[in-house]
């Protein structure tokens, strides 16, 4: 706001002295001209008026540059006055012409400048502004008249043209300048702006994400446990006491979990601090703790030694625990085989199989994105994660970097 009013006032106080300038230059011109007696004073008197009505034009020439300008040639063209007010009024056409437009317009207020030049030339060479600072002779002698050389005006009036031309395609190039870095500072902004909505996306997804994994995965397995505690509550004392023992675990789990993406949240650290044992090393006791609780599964270990990266351990759990979910949910009556393999040179590779199961799924449960967000967790460690029907088995199938 401040800049816009300096902006303006700064016009206004151009104009008033341009506006003032030509007009003190007209008046100068119709009195030397009228003083000279070379010319009929109806021509001064007509010069002074179009001279006058192009000066106070000038108020418009940021508005309509063109018409002033054609405005401002009127009386130097034809009569015998100066042409200031022209030039000035290129000066603002040369701020938005280019090419020929500027050629032409130059060479109009060319010929317009030559013209009253050419009359101030032909003077007496005390009336003249091109002679004016000749002195006269000491001996009180008169001031001897000639006529200056045809060719002296028009080189002037070309100078004239030429620095009015270049100072204005100067200040133009400076305001172009000025513009392309704010449209350049725009432009930053903006994509700053798109930039921290993308990041703002992409950590809602992962944040998703994660509570889906530790929420509805949760949930959706606590439900099928539940759901085969109902069944065999008065069968097997020693299943339900398992699977009673899933429930707690489970859930214990998942708060967990939650507690970890609420800490990130607020910015109290890193979530899989609060994560428990959920590594590589803790999918035997999730088997074991599946099986006691009534899922048929199998796990094939052949890892050699070392330590496993944190990110990498994290996901084979999730991808153990998630194809044991949709074993129970979906093929509760099919074998489910684990096999888990690696070395710190190759990786780790986990495969999941169990044969497709007729039987409807036993909880309506779920998101239905476990092995999605599973797999861009993956993706974002170099690893990948794929699952779908194979034949008559349903397979998935998990590489993950060792040292992720």
């Amino acid at each position: 706001m401040i800049t816009t009013r300096g902006t303006a006032v700064r016009r206004r106080v151009w104009t008033t002295v341009a506006v003032a300038f030509s007009i003190f230059c007209s008046i100068m011109t119709a009195t030397i001209a009228g003083s000279s007696g070379n010319v009929p004073p109806v021509l001064v008197g007509i010069g002074f008026v179009l001279g006058a009505a192009g000066g106070i034009s000038l108020v418009w020439r940021r508005q309509r540059p063109w018409a002033v300008l054609a405005i401002t040639l009127v009386g130097p063209l034809f009569f015998p006055t100066d042409a200031t007010a022209a030039l000035i009024a290129l000066f603002a056409v040369a701020r938005i012409a280019r090419g020929n437009q500027l050629a032409v317009a130059g060479a109009v207020v060319y010929v317009a400048c030559g013209i009253s030049l050419t009359y101030d030339a032909f003077r007496d060479r005390e009336f003249s502004v091109l002679t004016i600072g000749t002195a006269a002779p000491k001996d009180g002698t008169e001031l001897a008249q000639y006529d200056l050389a045809l060719w002296i005006p028009w080189l002037v009036a070309a100078v004239m043209v030429a620095v009015v031309v270049a100072l204005s395609l100067l200040v133009r190039t400076k305001t172009e300048l000025v513009e392309a870095e704010h449209v350049r500072d725009l432009a930053t902004e903006q994509t700053d702006a798109i930039r921290d909505e993308m990041i703002r996306t992409e950590e809602r997804t992962r944040i998703a994400r994660d509570m889906h994994d530790t929420i509805a995965a949760s949930l959706s397995r606590i439900s099928l446990f539940a759901g085969g505690l109902q069944v065999s509550a008065a069968d097997n004392p020693e299943k339900v006491v398992n699977t009673a023992v899933m429930i707690r675990t489970t859930a214990h789990e998942a708060l967990d979990e939650l507690k970890g993406i609420v800490g990130v949240l607020r910015g109290g650290g890193d979530r899989r601090e609060h994560g428990g044992h959920q590594g590589i090393d803790a999918i035997g006791d999730l088997v074991n703790g599946a099986r006691a609780a009534g899922i048929h599964c199998r796990l094939e270990s052949e890892l050699l030694p070392g330590d496993v990266g944190m990110l990498a351990g994290h996901v084979c759990y999730r991808v153990v625990q998630e194809a044991l979910t949709n074993v129970q949910k979906y093929a509760s009556d099919q074998m489910l085989v684990i096999s888990v393999t690696g070395s710190p040179h190759d990786g780790i590779r986990i495969l999941a199989r169990n044969k497709l199961s007729d039987l409807p799924p036993m909880t309506s449960i779920g998101s239905r994105s476990g092995l999605r967000g599973l797999a861009e967790q993956a993706r974002e460690i170099g690893g990948k994660v794929e699952a779908g029907a194979l034949g008559e088995d349903f397979l998935v199938s998990c590489w993950v970097p060792w040292f992720a």
